[in-house]
């Protein structure tokens, strides 16, 4: 073949090669912002489980320390240590600490009656995670039982 036969034909490819390029270098774009949103959305949802968590532990560390064996209160507390999101959790008391939620009319441990009564409980800590704007915020609900032993006297 004769150059003059195949004028403009590097042209040409070269131009296929670079669009081929430009589409492929979009995908990849496309593709890293979709990651980095899954990422960010898991991060936020893994944190407000976290919160959620908290916010158990903190009711269930004051209500055991505590001296009382019956309760109803509702806590709620917000977190304002960081900059970038805002964090909160609400413990709702479902069922009060009671001997009678135990499911059993018998809760003594068989020492003697009027001796050691298990209370049982179930709480639902409900935690929220925002990011700094406001427009994006998971919520995680985590529900738990337990028991605390006391003197049916107290």
């Amino acid at each position: 073949m004769k150059n003059r036969d195949q004028k403009g034909m590097v042209l040409l490819v070269s131009l296929l090669l670079l669009l081929m390029l430009t589409l492929l270098a979009i995908a990849a774009a496309n593709q890293s912002t979709l990651q980095l949103r899954i990422a960010s959305n898991s991060e936020l949802q893994n944190a407000s489980f976290q919160v959620s968590e908290s916010g158990i532990a903190h009711w269930t560390e004051e209500y055991f320390a505590s001296k009382k064996f019956t309760t109803s209160d509702d806590d709620t507390l917000i977190s304002s240590g960081r900059t970038d999101r805002t964090e909160e959790f609400t413990v709702a008391v479902v069922s009060a600490p009671s001997a009678e939620n135990c499911g059993s009319s018998k809760n003594t441990i068989g020492l003697r009656p009027g001796g050691m009564q298990l209370y049982c409980f179930d709480i639902e800590s409900t935690g929220k995670v925002c990011d700094a704007s406001g427009t994006i915020c998971t919520t995680a609900v985590h529900r738990q039982g337990g028991q605390k032993r006391g003197s049916a006297a107290q």
